[in-house]
């Protein structure tokens, strides 16, 4: 079955890419065996349960295939190890083309997200490279940006993070691109934590009022290790991302934070898989979005433990602020248990309006009602701040949450 992606995106669009980038045959050989996957593999129908709630009809897939992006901004701490490896992925196949053999293009992606996980697989001409070696521990924050130039076309940026065992890292990844024109970001992000492994990673989305976002992440975690992602929503029309969890090592933790803030006709939607293969793993989930005037918010969350884990504990939460009689929410949290030596796994879900006698409370304080309000949602998104140990970090989602919540300098003045 063939599936018409983009107008200006075919198999020869896969073959001039690479010439274009002057590739190697193995890497040529890959990117046309995940094109012939993508075609496959039909795109989903808006009967699936992960998607029922996002409409597809309006995704812009006519644009123009971005095959020369803006080159992404790295800022990598003093002192770094000379081992360590932050850059955009087409240079990384050029100067590293052994390491980056062994990582890209080996996941199976998400089952809901899988046509846009071989798309991009097949047609990346950006995203970034991020290795870590054995034992290394990166002091500071690494970070990553990318400022597109344009509101229109179509960009599929794949990101490899690769933390070798032992290593430990903290990376910001932040993509923004202009209001006004009609853009489709389908970005992916693979992540491995080896074991022992530390990583601390958060993607900060900044796009443009017309983008559609529709993205997918995968995780890794193995014996030991300890993973924490967190994911900030900000900018986009449409955002739909898949998160997939894949808890394969014996006593690997993974926490799975997200921002939401969402205004005007804003939608956004994630669907997660908190997969437990290996004993005496932790995996939680903690999501959180204020959403105002006529926004929307949908998440559909699956936790499976499998019949093998023993002793695992694991946990979702979604929680929904709705500042706007029009504003909506809609939280779908799933377990699936094969096993009955647990240690814990259950799930929380809420939707609904500031508490008016609290609201009452902040304003008899002398705060103006918008001031109040603010307020109170930096107070409700303090359950996820709290847990962002990174400096850089988290003054970086806060800055850019600011616009609807404001600041602490707006609160003080």
């Amino acid at each position: 079955m063939t599936t018409a992606t983009a107008l200006t995106l075919d198999a020869d669009a896969i073959g001039r890419i690479s010439d274009r980038l002057e590739e190697p045959g193995w890497l040529r050989e890959l990117r046309a065996t995940w094109w012939d996957r993508a075609e496959a593999t039909p795109p989903p129908t808006g009967l699936e349960e992960e998607w029922r709630r996002t409409d597809l009809s309006a995704l812009p897939r006519g644009g123009e295939l971005i095959a020369d992006p803006p080159s992404l901004e790295t800022v990598v701490p003093p002192g770094t190890s000379e081992g360590v490896i932050l850059t955009d992925l087409r240079s990384a196949v050029r100067e590293h083309p052994d390491l980056v053999r062994r990582f890209i293009g080996r996941a199976e992606g998400q089952a809901s997200h899988a046509h846009f996980w071989a798309l991009a697989q097949a047609a990346w001409t950006g995203g970034l490279f991020c290795y870590i070696p054995t034992g290394v521990s990166v002091d500071g924050t690494l970070v990553a940006r990318t400022a597109l130039p344009s509101s229109e076309g179509t960009y599929l940026p794949l990101s490899l993070i690769v933390a070798e065992e032992g290593s430990s890292v903290s990376l910001l990844e932040e993509v923004a691109s202009p209001d006004g024109g009609a853009a489709w970001f389908g970005g992916i992000v693979e992540i491995q934590a080896g074991q022992g492994a530390q990583v601390r990673y958060a993607n900060l989305q900044r796009l443009g009022d017309g983008a559609w976002n529709i993205g997918a992440q995968r995780v890794v975690v193995g014996r030991d290790a300890n993973v924490t992602t967190l994911n900030a929503e900000v900018g986009s029309k449409v955002t739909k991302v898949g998160l997939d969890v894949q808890m394969t090592g014996k006593g690997g933790t993974s926490r799975l934070l997200g921002l939401l803030a969402a205004g005007g006709d804003q939608h956004i939607d994630i669907n997660s898989d908190q997969d437990l293969h290996a004993s005496y793993t932790t995996s939680d989930l903690l999501y959180m979005s204020a959403l105002y005037d006529r926004s929307r918010a949908a998440f559909y969350g699956v936790t499976k433990v499998r019949s093998e884990a023993k002793q695992t504990s694991s946990y979702q939460e979604c929680r929904n602020l709705l500042l706007s009689p029009e504003a909506g929410a809609e939280p779908i949290p799933v377990l699936e248990i094969e096993t009955n030596d647990i240690l814990r796994c259950g799930h929380g879900a809420t939707a609904g309006a500031i508490d008016p006698i609290q609201l009452f409370y902040a304003q008899s304080r002398g705060l103006d009602r918008a001031s109040a309000e603010r307020m109170i949602v930096r107070g409700f998104f303090e359950q996820v701040v709290a847990q962002i140990h990174d400096e850089t970090i988290r003054a970086r989602v806060l800055e850019a949450l600011a616009s609807r919540i404001g600041s602490e300098e707006d609160l003080a003045a």
